[in-house]
């Protein structure tokens, strides 16, 4: 059985430390019976992706400024803070993530909006002529990564990457690469994201643009769903590719995070670099450093040593945490327990032995049961809340969620009014603060520049 992301979230949750806090942290679990798939979050599948809810209701709960998540991935906590209106900061070292997190918070105007819809038909119209017309081309992929696609599968894909690549404005580039990312599993024979197992599709020629087309109009109704819930004046965040382990570094002068929430990888469980293996040569992506640097790895946390190193990593990682939360602050981790081996971690314990060397204690903390597909017993998933050693002030709360209200919640994509700032209105001042790397800026994908190779600056996961 394959695990989808998302697909087993719900049950009973259980508190531990104080009382009233780990009741907010008990409801923000238990949210995620909700539906997970609005607003933007559904657009591209990103394995064990934090549930949408479980981010909103840790937000209505612990109000404030500036939100930052280190482990990014592709954006959940970053829209929701977009929704509830507070600055926010990304970090995650996949550069697909970056890429998808700039895609699924951004906001823009109802003409780039329609413009954006043209465009993407456009693209599909161009690529049913080459399908139709037989125009040759070639997937820019090694022969190993060849193999997971038909033989017209791959050709209509290289055209259709080709008309992508021609686009003269590189946001939009960008923009129609991450829609042609999210189609590419999906036309593939391969099982799935977390699943590197042939089980071959039977892919009619056209069909993949066919997908593309509809992948893209869906998009762009997810971004009116996104600016009927945050309107035109919440803040941009900002998305930058680096270490989580040196996030602080990636906050401008002077600033601090009043919340860190974030959902760092689950030790042992996962090579998570390989869940978008089908998509970084398509892309000109390189992923060697996620793959060097990434924490918590499998294929990192084998044998005597995996313990200590696991926990050393966790300890760096609760050390910069604790260097970028300002006084008074709030971290709040979903984490899950880890596997080493045959043996399963509590993820919680871990946390609680290990803050107070990084100048953290934990106050309360919910737990639920998680199903394990590789057949061993259950493992508990866990929302964690530490606060500063030694800070004077209790943690700032707000005891029961806001209601939502008419924000959209429940709108399907495309219900709404339209959204506002674009990748047009670059040049008129609606970008928000420089970020840190510009989407695109590394690698050879749409608009971007040559990607320096293994022998550039070594980051850390």
């Amino acid at each position: 059985m394959t695990k989808h992301a998302l697909s087993n979230q719900g049950g009973r949750a259980l508190a531990h430390g104080d009382p009233e806090l780990a009741r907010l942290l008990v409801r923000a679990l238990e949210a995620s019976r909700e539906e997970p798939d609005s607003l933007t979050h559904g657009f591209h599948s990103y394995p064990a992706r934090m549930h949408p809810a479980i981010a909103r209701r840790v937000l209505q709960s612990f109000p404030g400024g500036l939100v930052a998540d280190p482990f990014c991935g592709s954006g959940t906590v970053l829209v929701e803070a977009r929704v509830a209106g507070r600055p926010s900061l990304g970090v995650d070292l996949n550069p697909v993530a970056v890429w998808l997190a700039e895609v699924k918070t951004d906001i823009r105007s109802p003409a780039a909006r329609q413009r954006f819809r043209q465009l993407v038909r456009s693209i599909g119209a161009a690529s049913e002529e080459r399908v139709r017309a037989r125009v040759d081309a070639r997937a820019p992929l090694p022969p190993a990564e060849r193999k997971w696609w038909g033989p017209h599968v791959l050709k209509e894909l290289a055209g259709l990457r080709e008309e992508i690549w021609s686009v003269g404005h590189p946001t939009d580039r960008r923009l129609l690469a991450m829609v042609f990312s999210a189609i590419l599993v999906k036309v593939s024979n391969q099982r799935s994201d977390t699943a590197e197992r042939e089980a071959p599709r039977r892919i009619r020629k056209g069909l993949s643009t066919e997908i593309f087309v509809r992948k893209g109009l869906e998009l762009a109704d997810r971004w009116d769903a996104l600016a009927e819930a945050a309107g035109s004046g919440s803040p941009r965040p900002r998305i930058v590719e680096g270490d989580a382990l040196r996030f602080p570094r990636f906050l401008s002068r002077g600033q601090r995070a009043e919340l860190i929430l974030s959902s760092p990888p689950y030790g042992g469980t996962y090579d998570y670099v390989d869940h978008h293996a089908r998509r970084y040569a398509w892309l000109g992506l390189d992923p060697s450093t996620m793959r060097r640097a990434e924490v918590g790895a499998r294929r990192h946390l084998r044998g005597p040593e995996a313990f200590g190193k696991w926990d050393r990593q966790v300890l760096q990682m609760l050390r910069a945490m604790r260097s970028g939360l300002a006084p008074g602050g709030q971290v709040v981790l979903l984490v899950g327990d880890g596997q080493l081996g045959d043996r399963r971690v509590d993820a919680a314990q871990q946390l609680r032995r290990l803050a107070p060397q990084a100048g953290l204690r934990a106050v309360a903390g919910a737990s639920q049961l998680r199903p394990d597909f590789t057949g061993r017993h259950k493992r508990r998933e866990h929302l964690v809340l530490l606060v500063g050693d030694g800070d004077a002030r209790p943690p700032r709360f707000r005891r029961g969620p806001r209601p939502v209200g008419s924000e959209g919640r429940g709108a399907k994509p495309g219900q709404g009014r339209r959204p506002a700032s674009t990748a047009d209105d670059a040049g008129r001042g609606k970008r928000g603060p420089k970020r840190g790397r510009k989407l695109g800026s590394k690698g050879r994908g749409p608009g971007a520049r040559r990607r320096r190779g293994p022998g550039g600056p070594k980051k850390r996961r």
